[in-house]
């Protein structure tokens, strides 16, 4: 199928170019922003010829085509109604009611997520200081004090002490700080984001909407300032409001809330600010924007925001918290039990970013949140069940290592993501032997009563984060020995599970000689034919460079002397015990690709390979070759080494969305680069301050030519082993 017929079938299965509102493309996936998820067809775009998975993440339709997507992307920019889609506004509305209402939605979760994801990593690591601190307390360690009750508890740094008189609390607190003062330095640190996060949020989700980022988080700044703050100083006693002023006998009122913390009045007040500004840019000469728009838009989204966007906001965000809180007062083992079990379908339709939002509001205005626990128990059950299928996969070493490392990496840091896209999703089998115990789990989490006191990812790390923490685990506990036995038993796919013994029965008699390894003797055409190719292009290949050692060498020279009888390889170096090694691109530390931050390239969907945290800042050209892919956002680079080799070399994880700030190419598409050759340059600072991972994969995207492709692991610097590289 050529690139423009699969562009037709694609854009037919997403609903054709009026259901498109936003349309662009990294170096790996088309990234469709829908108006209408219903409107979408997945089955047809999957049983596209070249589309290896579509998945719904952040909001997004992607569609996964590997190193095609920039030919495909580039064809589907020429079809019948795209020429205004490209990577245009993301606001766009259809005539339709339903399609609009729906867009609507659609657009609410793009921007919840969106605005979300960046502040996350810096919210995680502050709430896992707040977890220690938490778990000191717990410990004793910062001593006991008798509280109001006459009840001996230990010192609660976090939230004070309750002595029942606001002056004795103050007094006890100040000495507590006095005697703690490190300790409080780092609360300081703990609660940083949690506090000013609607500043972080204000910034952005006014760069999602298309506003300017910093105005977005100016305004609820404002509302924080001790200017705004001293206001309630001079509330009468008993009043919950002062009067701005009067139109016709009618007071204005000005109700003076805490924002600290909030999360629903800035997103309300930057939907508002994005079309304001629109409108400004319009009215405005060009020479006057850069003074005028943010002024006037700052003077009109402030007043407007501590009058009704922000009280709105406020309220919704109590309102949603109280219903859960009467229902968890009601029947907390249904709220359990409903969380961790819807969990798994809410998270594809990013529908989890809502609850995130209001979990974040319950830890900032009530100081804990009942809704964060039993969602461990969904996370855990699934940890158990990819842990089950490793131990399963028996002899199958890439699913293997695959459910493996995507449990280590759940596990430990709380990423359930590989595990997820990796194989729950792979194997449906284990989906209802994941959501029974799951439940069971949740429920007995929230009948225990355990509440979260910091936002963190599930793992055994942020354990100590929920109270109390021993109920805690035992809910855990069900759920991941639960899910686990219950792959044991039952299996997690009977066929993959066949197939996967009768493959390493298989290897056992190819590596004892029993059976012949090559492939059937091809017809005398056929074969002339692929002899003659075959042989002129290894006696047009180079002998394997000196960066991929002596055994590479030697694979080579052996390509050459039996071209004859590898007449059905295209390979230059191809021979009966061929083996290459490829260089490191790249300084950092080497790991393995199912630990790779992402379910595609985790899932090794795009070809096997490695992963690098980098240290450096230049990709290298790891062997002479081509350059046969650069995106425009220069964040990845693609390569096709002279032995045959393709490598995709993918510089941190959703960079595309960073546009080429920060990246600087070298190289060109079609251009011959030498081993050692810079390819590109990329600034960790700005892909750091972005909330991108720097992790890069490295890829062989014509996985399928060979037996397989494993990847080292450690330190490594240009031009040390990083991948190793089996023909069939």
């Amino acid at each position: 199928m050529s690139n423009k017929d699969m562009g037709e079938s694609i854009l037919e299965g997403l609903g054709g170019p009026d259901n498109i509102s936003h349309f662009t493309h990294c170096a790996t996936r088309l990234r469709v922003t829908p108006k209408s998820r219903g409107a979408i067809d997945q089955e047809l775009i999957e049983k596209t010829p070249g589309v290896l998975s579509v998945i719904e993440q952040s909001g997004q339709t992607q569609v996964v085509l590997g190193d095609k997507v920039e030919s495909v992307y580039n064809e589907m920019l020429k079809l019948p109604g795209m020429n205004k889609v490209g990577e245009g506004d993301s606001s766009a509305k259809t005539a339709d009611g339903d399609e609009k209402k729906a867009g609507v939605i659609t657009r609410m979760f793009d921007v919840l997520s969106d605005s979300f994801r960046p502040v996350l990593w810096a919210l995680l690591g502050s709430s896992m200081i707040l977890t220690l601190i938490v778990l000191l307390q717990q410990l004793g360690y910062f001593g006991h004090y008798t509280n109001f009750a006459g009840e001996s508890v230990v010192k609660d740094l976090v939230n004070g002490p309750k002595l029942g008189d606001d002056a004795l609390n103050g007094e006890m607190l100040n000495a507590w700080r006095q005697e703690f003062t490190f300790w409080f330095l780092l609360l300081a640190a703990a609660l940083s984001v949690l506090n000013f996060m609607p500043i972080m949020i204000g910034a952005t989700a006014a760069k999602r909407l298309g506003a300017n980022m910093w105005v977005g988080a100016a305004i609820p700044a404002a509302l924080m300032t001790d200017a705004f703050r001293g206001l309630s100083e001079i509330l009468p006693e008993g009043a919950t409001h002062l009067t701005l002023f009067s139109i016709g006998g009618w007071d204005v009122p000005l109700y003076l809330f805490s924002y600290t913390g909030q999360i629903f009045p800035p997103l309300f007040a930057v939907a508002l600010l994005a079309p304001l500004e629109r409108l400004l840019k319009k009215i405005i000469p060009t020479m006057l924007h850069m003074v005028f728009v943010p002024m006037i838009s700052i003077m009109i989204m402030v007043p407007l925001t501590a009058l009704v966007i922000g009280p709105f906001g406020i309220l919704l965000g109590q309102g949603i918290s109280n219903a859960f809180e009467w229902l968890n007062g009601v029947a907390p083992w249904l709220v359990g039990a409903v969380i961790a079990g819807a969990y798994l379908f809410m998270v594809p339709l990013g529908l989890h970013w809502p609850l995130n939002a209001v979990m974040i509001n319950n830890l900032q205005t009530d100081g804990f949140d009942f809704i964060q626990s039993p969602m461990g128990a969904f996370n855990f059950a699934v940890f158990g069940a990819v842990t089950a299928v490793a131990i399963r996969a028996g002899k199958n070493k890439e699913l293997r290592q695959t459910a493996f490392g995507a449990s280590l990496s759940g596990l430990l840091g709380g990423i359930s993501e590989p595990s997820f896209y990796g194989v729950v999703l792979r194997f449906k089998r284990v989906i209802p032997l994941i959501l029974v115990p799951a439940v069971i789990g949740g429920a007995l989490i929230s009948t225990l009563g355990v509440k979260s006191y910091a936002f963190a990812f599930t793992s055994l790390l942020s354990i100590p984060a929920m109270q109390p923490s021993l109920l805690y685990a035992l809910g855990l506990a069900v759920a991941f020995f639960g899910a686990m036995a219950g792959v044991l038993i039952f299996g997690y796919d009977k066929k993959s599970s066949k197939k996967a013994v009768d493959e390493a029965k298989n290897e056992e008699e190819v590596e004892a000689g029993v059976v012949d390894r090559k492939p059937a003797t091809v017809g005398a055409t056929a074969g002339n034919s692929a002899t003659t190719d075959a042989s002129s292009v290894v006696a047009g290949s180079p002998a394997a460079p000196a960066a991929a050692g002596g055994a590479a060498a030697g694979a080579g020279a052996a390509a050459a002397a039996s071209s004859s009888e590898q007449g059905e390889s295209n390979l230059p170096w191809a021979s009966e015990s061929a083996e290459l090694v490829i260089p490191s691109p790249l300084e950092g530390q080497a790991i393995a690709l199912s630990d790779v931050p992402d379910p595609i390239f985790a899932g090794a969907k795009l070809g096997k390979g490695a992963g690098i945290e980098p240290t450096g800042d230049t990709v290298f050209a790891p062997m002479a070759g081509k350059v046969i892919a650069t995106p425009s956002s220069g964040h990845a680079v693609g390569l096709k080494l002279e032995n045959g080799v393709e490598l995709l070399i993918h510089v941190g994880i959703d960079t595309v969305n960073l546009a080429g700030e920060g990246f600087d190419v070298k190289v060109t598409k079609g251009q011959t680069v030498e081993a050692g050759q810079a390819l590109l340059t990329f600034d960790r600072a700005v892909i750091e301050k972005a909330g991108y991972p720097l992790t890069t994969p490295v890829l062989v995207t014509n996985t399928v030519k060979f037996a397989d492709v494993e990847g080292e692991t450690g330190p490594v610097v240009p031009g040390d082993n990083l991948l190793k590289i089996t023909q069939k």
